[in-house]
């Protein structure tokens, strides 16, 4: 019967965690899915892109951004179910029906493990992956022009080699009136100009092709053939119909090379990681050896020419050599030093870029287990913060949690600055934060369990009433003094 009961009271713990769980997910899925959008607006804006490109910029975006909203969707929805319970006085009840804290956290803990796991799997196989095709995209859309939008009385120099000016158009922008086309196409300035009356225009070659369907108009054209340069004669061709075809693919969305971004280190998975920090090693051990082999091979050269000078008693004493063989000397040394300054210089470069790059693959393997590690570590900060504040609903939870949060992400932006630095270890800077809140959920939860009122807001705003009361006494006798 008590076993029973327990498993009714998990799934109840279950179905009011469930509800807030789903909300804040979207709320938090929308919100940095808004932040991706603002940043990339730049490149977005003003593209003409079809549905499907939008749909494949969200979704890529989405898969990015899951692994880092559900560690706040836990924080957030732990505070909201455990601040329902406190303010409903649920927790209260199951205290005293002898139910612990730690009962009541059991059903919402193997969860957060699940969760846990769930945001490792989706860092590790899906964001890679997801990461280098939104890369794609992006590149593609910033690649593509602005979308042609030839307005009434302007004149359009968007079209490489070309000058539009259109005098009227219908709202559906396909019928024209007062058409002038300046071709520059051959960089001779305005050797052809079109003009014409009314007209039609259109895309071809799945938009590819802009054509003008001209009527009643003319054509001025300077001979370009002529053998003189400054006496080209003009001509004046006129016309009943004619269309003139101009290549705008630059407009148009290219697809450029799928595998452009692969093996960057944002789009591995964490044994390609590990293989590649090895390769990384073993390639600058491999330039270390070659380095040490080319300069003692060097020195044996240089040793072997002093001694060849010295047994033909060429350089023996400097102080009597000629000017001529004493500038040859010279000359020579400081050529020697040059080159192994060279190649030492070389070496240090090399040795920085593979330790830069080592420290960024480092970087990418630890923040796979940090982003699934804190959905744990965020609910046994967000669980114990509802149950000491006990006030439930989107208000003071949404608060908290979006300033724990903040605290959070900023102790790890720090401590990843301080690696790619070289200040601190990979595993040290970004473990950093999950170690930091992991002592404080420790401390909070503890606080929880023995119903401490560390948080409680009457007792806060009881203890201000006292301070502010001795304030005004204090100023009191001060003005009698």
């Amino acid at each position: 019967m008590q076993r029973f009961k327990m498993k009714k009271l998990d799934k109840l713990i279950l179905k009011s965690y469930i509800g807030p769980l789903v909300l804040t997910f979207s709320i938090s899925m929308f919100v940095l899915l808004l932040q991706f959008l603002w940043q990339k607006m730049e490149k977005i804006v003003g593209k003409g892109l079809e549905w499907s490109v939008w749909l494949k910029i969200i979704a890529y975006a989405c898969a990015t951004i899951v692994p880092m909203a559900l560690p706040l969707t836990v924080l957030l929805a732990s505070i909201m179910t455990m601040g329902n319970f406190g303010e409903r006085y649920e927790l209260v009840a199951m205290k005293a029906s002898g139910v612990s804290l730690w009962r009541v956290l059991r059903p919402l803990i193997w969860l957060s493990v699940l969760l846990s796991l769930l945001a490792f799997w989706f860092s590790n196989n899906i964001m890679p992956s997801a990461t280098e095709k939104s890369r794609v995209i992006m590149y593609e859309v910033g690649a593509k022009k602005p979308t042609l939008n030839i307005r009434e009385g302007e004149f359009y120099a968007d079209i490489e080699g070309y000058v539009i000016r259109i005098g009227k158009k219908d709202k559906k922008g396909e019928n024209l009136s007062n058409i002038m086309i300046y071709d520059h196409s051959k960089e001779l300035g305005n050797y052809s100009v079109t003009s014409a009356k009314t007209g039609q225009m259109f895309s071809e070659d799945n938009g590819n092709t802009l054509v003008f369907n001209l009527q009643d108009g003319f054509t001025i054209q300077e001979d370009v053939e002529g053998e003189n340069y400054f006496k080209r004669p003009f001509m004046r061709l006129y016309f009943k119909e004619q269309k003139v075809r101009i290549d705008v693919s630059d407009f148009a969305l290219e697809e450029t090379d799928q595998d452009r971004y692969k093996g960057h280190y944002k789009t591995m998975n964490l044994l390609e990681l590990v293989n590649q920090i090895g390769k990384i090693r073993k390639g600058n051990e491999d330039f270390a050896a070659y380095f040490l082999k080319s300069i003692t091979k060097n020195a044996l050269i240089q040793k072997q020419k002093a001694k060849t000078s010295l047994q033909k008693n060429l350089y023996k004493d400097y102080n009597a050599l000629s000017p001529q063989d004493k500038q040859f000397v010279d000359n020579y040394s400081s050529s020697s030093i040059a080159s192994l300054q060279g190649e030492i210089q070389s070496k240090r470069f090399k040795n920085e870029s593979d330790q830069s790059d080592i420290i960024l693959h480092q970087i990418e393997v630890h923040r796979k287990f940090t982003l699934s590690a804190a959905c744990l570590i965020l609910f046994f900060i967000g669980a114990p913060l509802g149950a000491l504040i006990r006030k439930g609903g989107l208000g003071m939870p949404v608060v908290v949690s979006i300033i724990s949060f903040i605290l959070y992400y900023l102790v790890g932006m720090f401590g990843e600055k301080f690696v790619k630095e070289g200040t601190i270890g990979a595993a040290e800077g970004m473990w950093a934060s999950s170690v930091v809140f992991l002592a404080l959920g420790i401390f909070l939860t503890i606080k929880a369990t023995r119903e401490s009122s560390m948080l409680n807001a009457e007792q806060w705003q009881n203890k201000l009433q006292n301070l502010w009361d001795w304030v005004l006494k204090l100023k009191k006798k001060k003005n009698k003094i």
